[in-house]
């Protein structure tokens, strides 16, 4: 690695060998620490060797660059793990595969609205809530919804956030570590 950029990658990997692995681990605590290991030195040498190629521009940030590729990796090694099948005791000596749990997150959102959100919408009780978000997943606007209800704007938007806080709820085990909603440190008074 002649390059400017080949240098900075040099000088910059006993940093990044000491805290990507622990960074990744942290990000994807399905992968053990020895795979963490594994794929940052994966991205490291696939860097390197499109540095060596001349394949990377002499501006490049190298740090941001090893980093999205050590994450690329673990992405994907993730995947594999949880498409794969995992093996589960069945009682006596037999084993039985079973398939992981399904990640909606980094699917198709229309299967994600078809298998969770659509049964889940069907689960509710019958009210002007569940119409609204019914209708709202089929893709109606909010002029078209309220002209098919016959209720004000206001009133729309007070039924989709009860139903949407309903809906959040119910599919809370399905919703990203980041993704949920800060609970309140208090009980409401209501």
């Amino acid at each position: 690695m002649g390059s400017d950029v080949g240098q900075r990658l040099l000088e910059y990997y006993p940093d990044f060998m000491a805290a990507e692995p622990q960074r990744l681990r942290h990000t994807y605590p399905a992968l053990s620490l020895a795979a963490c290991e594994d794929i940052a030195q994966e991205a490291f040498l696939r860097v390197g060797s499109k540095a060596a190629a001349g394949g990377l521009a002499a501006d490049t940030n190298v740090v941001a660059y090893l980093r999205r590729a050590a994450r690329n990796l673990a992405v994907d090694r993730s995947r594999e793990q949880r498409t794969g099948r995992r093996l589960v005791l069945m009682g006596g000596d037999s084993l039985a595969a079973v398939p992981e749990q399904r990640a909606f997150a980094e699917e198709d959102p229309r299967l994600v609205l078809e298998d969770l959100v659509l049964p889940a919408i069907e689960g509710m009780p019958e009210s002007l809530r569940r119409q609204v978000v019914d209708l709202q997943s089929r893709g109606l606007s909010d002029p078209e919804i309220v002209a098919r209800l016959g209720i004000p704007a206001v009133r729309l938007h007070n039924l989709r956030n009860k139903a949407i806080a309903h809906l959040r709820s119910t599919l809370a085990g399905h919703i990203r570590e980041g993704h949920r909603k800060k609970q309140q440190h208090g009980k409401k008074d209501r």
